[in-house]
């Protein structure tokens, strides 16, 4: 049996628009700023290996079951065949569909051999480290107008990069 890669996935939205902040004016003066709040959105699916390696990948849909199942496909693609997930248990990740996919019994032949899935504790996010990968990158976009589609993921991508892989083993392992 060869080593198994861990991974860790979680999943970060972000909406064209704008944050309105209260600020410090002149006295008399009336300042304005163009803002929109959109339904355009952009989910990010980050995933983050034990080596500090990482996968991103994002979508304009709502996130089903078969984005779910496609990207635990894409994550053996590119880290191999022999992983331990991660996962939060949002109805995306956590559903009878992504069972049947890992399990054999549904003609996936072994799959199970694989792959294993965890699954982190309800309502306890501050447990997954890609959490707070997520939360730098809010912060980033903290005073950023974000005027359209394009815009949005243009920016989602110069932000990734400013923002470091988290060590998961801090988390996984207290």
């Amino acid at each position: 049996m060869s080593e198994k890669t861990v991974v860790v996935v979680d999943q970060f939205t972000k909406r064209v628009g704008t944050v309105q902040r209260r600020g410090w004016y002149r006295i008399g003066s009336n300042p304005t700023i163009e803002t929109s709040n959109s339904w355009y959105k952009v989910t990010v699916l980050g995933a983050v290996t034990d080596d500090g390696d990482s996968f991103y990948c994002w979508t304009e849909e709502n996130l089903t079951s078969k984005q779910g199942i496609w990207l635990l496909g894409a994550l053996q693609e590119k880290f191999g065949e022999e992983l331990v997930v991660f996962l939060d248990r949002a109805g995306y990740f956590y559903n009878r569909d992504r069972w049947e996919h890992v399990s054999d019994e549904h003609g996936n032949e072994g799959n199970e051999e694989h792959l294993d899935v965890w699954y982190f504790p309800s309502k306890l996010p501050e447990l997954n480290p890609v959490e707070g990968r997520w939360d730098r990158l809010n912060e980033w976009f903290k005073h950023r107008l974000i005027p359209g589609l394009s815009a949005l993921k243009q920016q989602i991508q110069r932000g990734l990069s400013t923002v470091s892989e988290p060590n998961i083993w801090n988390n996984l392992c207290p």
